[in-house]
């Protein structure tokens, strides 16, 4: 198929960039063996798009069973290429096929999910993507795990997008043997936003016709009638002009893609270049207060207390993998002293407004290499911008993009939590003394780093957010509390890149009632001679009597990888929590938790061990504040199958960490029931997490202060109730009622608490992946909505 260009040129594929792939030449890859040779041997088996290798070292995009439950939904495939574990981008770890298929991310923040999208009316539709519903139902997949599917396990309506003449060629093959036919669109026939939206009008819409045509009678009557009436009354839809213009540049192309889906039409100007940071930051704060803006004209409807709202805000910075920060001499066999002086350009850069001397500029242009070793970053840049917008184009997001200084805050991040592990040993008295300072001074570091400007868009704006980076900006101080404390957060980490591609796909909601949520498999580690081998199973016994007929949980002891891996295949439980002790980084780099005397590198868990969807870890840093690299506990479960995981930034209390499990499972079962019977609206996993993690700090901060017991069970009541009830005023009202019972001064109040905070066990978790996918109604949500069997049309 083909569709003419519009007037308004805007190629999405950066083709300047693919003759640095070309096999002829050093790549890259190569050049950068030589700078960091330990970077691959360490991680070569993780840094693909994270999934279990086959025998020829690749690694396994997909599981099979992929199809939508929904036959009206529409299925997009980006197919790509063999990308060899040993042969992604070299900062960030992203297959090599995305550069060539860029264009079809563009593509599909204009394509519709559904046969019936194009017949509803935009504003209601726009609200239900804001809580997640009618998201594209897309896939990045190896040509050759294409190759091993029927269309029957993709969906009714399949297209499939290709990047290259090699893999376009087995793409049609593989369409030749179908029972239906499936839409394929090649590299270079869609080039700008006018010819995808002119695809979606036209070429797409008559391929879906010819498909129903010709098979409709596969679709029960009901859904080929809807089918049918939805292509009848597919709008093409003018454009609505904003009042804002944009001057195309990778730091608003995430909001452009919002917009595009949304309908609106963009008025671009000349391609935005700022003279001073400030003019960076105001550009930026600048696009996510126009989408922001959007949101609220939309507004939320009824249906919101049902589909609730994903996060309208992402923030947003790519990173290296750690080591690639390093300073390098290089081996001066491969590399070139212009690619030395761009590598660590590249490494030091802070702002995103950067100057370079003119003979710097001549260098780097005559040097092939330097200029490859540019261009891969770039491509690598691009890669997540294409991928951070695609996903807030599907809930109408804002995406706030931070500054690379975020990620220079690692040597103060370690020297905390250096700081924090002294804390136990017999010098850990005068540790504990400077917790609250170098708390202080990461804090400070963080904020310099993101900037005043997006500080204060973040203290004005009202709801979840969304992280996807590696530095730990849930720490970054919004008002007198952490990001974390003070919104619910939840993320997906930059390295490695295909994991976080993999990620940025999207989980569709998924609505599970207490029941169903409420069934726990808790593994226990430790050896038998463990002193904290014993603190998990005392801690659930005390509240044993409140979880009867509400959570459902079994304990298990593990004392060997096997037990483990029996252990979950032998569970249907939703939750998994383990208990015992974590590895950050072992001779290899990767991290672990110990069963028993075992280290168990979780990452090869994919395929062989049944992961619950929700994973909560008792154990040291999982995700550690100072890990060596991207192959943290955390991101292994992720790549292992887990839609969300709670995971640890730095050690936690074995008593601490056991008494949080207990409440968090008390939460579960008298908290959900309470919520449920309101039937105000549903729930989702992430805020109860992050509503839990706040009731952990208010008990810190009164416990630490208030000396009077009866005062202090009367104040952690009312912060309970600020809490639950989403006030956000919570922390405030919390250092008002100490500060009355205690009759202590404001500020010796707010020190005390200040000092508590950087010690706190509940700063300490991080919510990894999409918990916010996961909702909790009992029905009397949904009931409201749909008469029981009218929820959903037979198949």
């Amino acid at each position: 198929m083909g569709v003419a260009c519009g007037p308004r040129s805007r190629h999405y594929a950066p083709g300047a960039l693919e003759d640095s792939r070309r096999s002829d030449e050093v790549t890259s890859e190569r050049i950068l063996n030589g700078v960091w040779p330990n970077l691959r041997s360490r991680s070569a088996n993780i840094i693909s798009l994270s999934r279990v290798s086959d025998n020829g070292g690749r690694p396994i995009v997909l599981e099979p069973n992929v199809r939508n439950p929904d036959p009206l939904k529409i299925t997009y495939i980006i197919a790509q290429g063999e990308d060899r574990l040993d042969d992604m981008s070299p900062f960030q770890g992203f297959g090599r096929s995305w550069g060539s298929t860029l264009w079809a991310l563009r593509l599909l923040a204009v394509a519709p999910a559904s046969i019936l999208e194009r017949s509803w009316p935009l504003d209601g539709l726009i609200a239900q993507r804001m809580g997640g519903a009618n998201s594209l139902a897309w896939l990045p997949l190896m040509v050759s795990a294409l190759e091993q599917l029927a269309l029957d396990e993709l969906g009714f309506v399949t297209v499939v997008l290709s990047g290259s003449d090699a893999i376009a060629k087995r793409v049609d093959a593989w369409c030749a043997a179908q029972p239906r036919p499936v839409l394929h669109v090649r590299h270079g026939e869609i080039a700008d936003e006018d010819a995808a939206i002119a695809f979606c009008d036209i070429a797409l819409r008559e391929h879906i016709s010819a498909v129903l045509e010709a098979h409709g009678a596969e679709l029960s009557e009901p859904r080929r009638a809807a089918a049918m009436v939805g292509l009848e009354q597919w709008m093409r839809r003018e454009r609505v002009p904003l009042a804002v213009s944009f001057g195309y540049h990778n730091l608003s192309t995430p909001n452009e893609m919002v917009f595009e889906r949304a309908d609106r039409l963009i008025e671009t100007e000349e391609r935005f270049v700022g003279s001073s940071e400030e003019e960076y930051d105001e550009f930026v704060v600048e696009s996510v207060q126009a989408v922001l803006d959007l949101r609220d004209e939309i507004g939320f409807r009824d249906f919101n207390r049902l589909y609730l709202p994903r996060p309208g805000l992402i923030l947003t910075e790519p990173a290296f993998y750690r080591p690639a920060y390093a300073r390098t001499r290089g081996d001066r066999e491969i590399t070139t002293k212009p690619m030395l002086d761009t590598l660590r350009r590249l490494q030091q850069q802070k702002g995103l407004w950067n100057t370079i001397e003119s003979a710097q500029i001549t260098a780097l242009m005559e040097d092939p290499k330097a200029g490859m070793l540019l261009g891969a970053r770039q491509e690598e840049l691009a890669i997540q911008t294409y991928g951070v917008g695609l996903m807030a184009a599907q809930t109408c997001s804002a995406v706030m993009r931070l500054r690379p200084a975020v990620n220079h805050v690692f040597p103060t991040l370690s020297r905390y939590a250096r700081n924090i592990r002294a804390v136990g040993e017999p010098r850990g008295q005068v540790a504990r003394l400077k917790t609250p300072r170098l708390f202080d001074d990461l804090q400070r570091e963080l904020a310099a780093a993101v900037g005043a400007a997006r500080i204060e868009l973040i203290m004005g704006y009202r709801g979840a957010i969304k992280i996807v980076a590696d530095a730990p900006i849930e720490l970054l101080p919004i008002g007198d509390l952490p990001l974390a404390m003070r919104h619910d957060t939840s993320r997906i980490n930059a390295t490695p890149g295909n994991l976080m591609m993999g990620e940025l796909v999207g989980r569709m909601s998924a609505t599970l009632s207490p029941a169903e949520l409420c069934k726990v498999l808790v593994i226990s580690g430790f050896a038998e001679n463990d002193r904290l081998r014993n603190l998990m199973a005392r801690a659930l016994e005390t509240i044993a009597p409140d979880l009867v007929g509400r959570v459902e949980h079994v304990f298990i002891r593990a004392r060997s990888r096997g037990e483990l891996v029996a252990a979950l295949n032998a569970s249907e439980a939703t939750i998994l929590i383990f208990d015992g002790h974590g590895v950050a980084g072992g001779n290899d780099g990767i991290g672990g938790i110990i069963v028993g005397k075992e280290q168990v590198n979780v990452w090869e868990l994919r395929g062989e061990a049944r992961i619950p969807p929700i994973v909560i870890l008792s154990a040291c840093d999982t995700q550690g504040l100072d890990a060596p690299n991207h192959a943290t506990v955390g991101n292994g479960f992720i790549a292992a199958g887990a839609v969300t995981v709670l995971a640890t930034m730095l050690p936690v209390g074995g008593v601490d960490g056991a008494v949080f499990i207990a409440r968090l499972l008390y939460r579960l079962a008298v908290f959900l029931p309470a919520f449920m019977s309101a039937r105000l609206r549903s729930v989702d996993w992430c805020e109860v997490v992050a509503g839990m993690l706040r009731m952990v700090l208010a008990s810190e901060t009164t416990d630490g202060i208030v000396a009077d017991p009866a005062a202090s069970a009367e104040i952690k009541r009312r912060a309970n109730m600020d809490i639950n009830s989403g006030d956000p005023d919570w922390y405030a009202k919390l250092l008002t009622n100490v500060q009355e019972v205690t009759a202590l001064e404001e500020g010796v109040v707010r020190r005390k608490a200040r000092a508590i905070m950087a010690r706190s066990e509940a700063i300490r978790y991080i919510q990894l992946g999409s918990p916010e996918a996961i909702t909790i109604d009992d029905g009397g949500i949904a009931g409201q909505f749909f008469p029981p069997g009218s929820a959903r049309l037979p198949a």
